[in-house]
């Protein structure tokens, strides 16, 4: 993959859609274009995470075993916590299909991150962000059980 595509997939994403363009080419330079076949994993849950992941091509499921959280496909990512902090991971990530992925791994990033804090920002936007659903979810539903048990 050319570096100017990985540019572009990457101004198409959530967290990186208002990063100047010199950043993201920095960003681009340092991910690691990997192929992967149907039903290999990515990483488990509770794997030390180190490492955020686009999708190029293909799908991937996001699970804790038989539950299913997510399918993430072309232009979006997951691991993004692993980017800031080397926790285990709260979930498995296997693919579907055949996939095309762009990695990052934590230690190039923070080296880009030390030059320019426009990135971390758009990162901590879209969690944030991800955060807020998840706070209306599980208000959701628990107004919805009182309801039921009223």
């Amino acid at each position: 993959m050319l570096l100017v595509e990985k540019v572009i997939l990457l101004k198409s994403t959530e967290i990186f859609q208002n990063t100047p363009e010199q950043e993201l080419i920095d960003i681009a330079y340092i991910m690691q274009e990997i192929e992967v076949e149907p039903g290999s994993s990515l990483f488990s849950k509770g794997d030390e995470g180190n490492s955020m992941y686009l999708v190029y091509k293909g799908a991937v499921s996001i699970h804790d075993e038989a539950h299913q959280f997510a399918v993430l496909e072309p232009n979006e990512i997951f691991g993004e916590l692993s980017l800031l902090d080397t926790q285990p991971r709260s979930a498995s990530a296997t693919a579907i299909t055949e996939c095309v992925l762009l990695k990052l791994n934590q230690e190039p990033f923070y080296e880009v991150l030390m030059q320019n804090s426009k990135v971390l920002k758009g990162i901590m936007r879209t969690l944030c962000k991800r955060l807020r659903n998840e706070n209306r979810k599980s208000a959701a539903i628990s107004r919805q059980l009182v309801t039921n048990h009223a």
